[in-house]
């Protein structure tokens, strides 16, 4: 197992790399075309600054491709991405307009946030599972599963589990699983260990499955260390796992600059649902995209991947959240319930479907 580890090691470094997104401006990409019903508009003149922060994973997809697409010069917006290793460490400078956009999961940390009066606002989403998301799964060692040993989900009792973190979105899915096989978060033990580190930790037997995000879900298949057993779009379909906050400061100073951020954003979500949810034969353009600001410069491994969904409406049916609340609340990793209107605000949505037009779904 040692050479398979070492093996292992090479080869997550080579996919996950370090992105330098100082040097992605999108300064020189071609401008858009005019799309649908969108009306004739100017661009903000002279153009904001906006600063986005990014953790340069592909669920931003929609603001890489707006950058990349000229969509964001075309109403008037210089944007600058600014890096972040997780997405807590964006709180404190969209609170006070450091950053004027950020990309986050609805963890403990953003509904903390908002009780500690932190007034960010989910003015659109990243990411939304559908069906046939597979963006994230449930792994299984491969010896537990060739030996018989695992078979169903019921046969995760007993197993060690690892988790990015404990207490949050990662632990509310593993529960949502083992309660499919009759079991209940008492039954395993979980182990948190960072999604970079899963597949080596399987190899080693370390644990016995994991909860794993792409690229590490196809690394491990390819490695033939786990398989996945239950995917993202099998567990949680319609759960909003990637939301775009605005800064509560330009908000308040700049509303205009706030709508027309959300309507280029959304054209991005467009094109991204284009290319990997009706397959329109635009997905190497994207991928290309994908390669040039995410951690996985290898075009092929991008294609093979599992690709998150996103609705090409920008629906925000964030339900889904108050049972989020009701784990966090029980795991005590949430200090209390949070009034979902203080964070959805929809009337910059409703400005960029007025602009562009509902777009058909099937």
């Amino acid at each position: 197992m040692y050479h398979v580890a070492k093996r292992l090691t090479r080869g997550l470094a080579a996919a996950v790399l370090s992105v330098t997104l100082a040097l992605v401006t999108g300064a020189d990409a071609p401008a858009s075309a005019p799309i649908g019903a969108q009306s004739p508009v100017q661009p903000l003149s002279p153009p904001v600054k906006v600063h986005v922060g990014s953790m340069g994973v592909a669920t931003e997809a929609a603001t890489f491709i707006g950058i990349e697409r000229g969509y964001f010069r075309d109403e008037g917006l210089d944007v600058e991405l600014v890096l972040f290793r997780s997405a807590p460490e964006m709180m404190p400078p969209l609170a006070t307009g450091q950053i004027e956009f950020g990309g986050t999961g609805p963890d403990p940390s953003l509904f903390n946030a908002l009780l500690r009066g932190v007034d960010v606002k989910m003015v659109g989403h990243n990411a939304k599972a559908t069906e046939h998301d597979s963006v994230a799964a449930l792994v299984v060692r491969q010896d537990l599963i060739g030996s018989g040993r695992y078979r169903t989900l019921g046969d995760l009792r007993g197993m060690n589990i690892a988790v990015p973190g404990q207490g949050g979105h990662a632990q509310f899915i593993v529960e949502r699983i083992l309660a499919r096989g009759g079991l209940t978060l008492d039954d395993v033990q979980l182990t948190t260990i960072p999604f970079t580190d899963s597949v080596i930790a399987l190899s080693n037997r370390a644990v016995d499955a994991a909860w794993a995000v792409e690229p590490f879900v196809t690394l491990s298949r390819a490695e033939n260390v786990a398989q996945p057993v239950i995917t993202s779009g099998d567990v949680i379909p319609g759960v909003i796992g990637g939301i775009l906050l605005a800064s509560p400061v330009l908000a308040r100073e700049n509303p205009e600059a706030v709508r027309r951020f959300v309507t280029a954003h959304l054209r991005g979500v467009r094109d991204y649902y284009r290319a990997f949810m009706l397959h329109d034969g635009s997905e190497p353009a994207i991928i290309d995209i994908l390669v040039k600001y995410t951690a996985v410069k290898d075009p092929e491994l991008q294609a093979r991947i599992g690709h998150h969904g996103v609705d090409p409406n920008g629906d925000m049916d964030e339900r889904t959240f108050e049972e989020l609340q009701d784990a966090y609340l029980r795991y005590g990793t949430q200090q209390g319930r949070v009034d979902l209107s203080r964070l959805v605000d929809r009337q910059y949505l409703a400005y960029a479907l007025e602009r562009l037009g509902r777009m058909p779904t099937p």
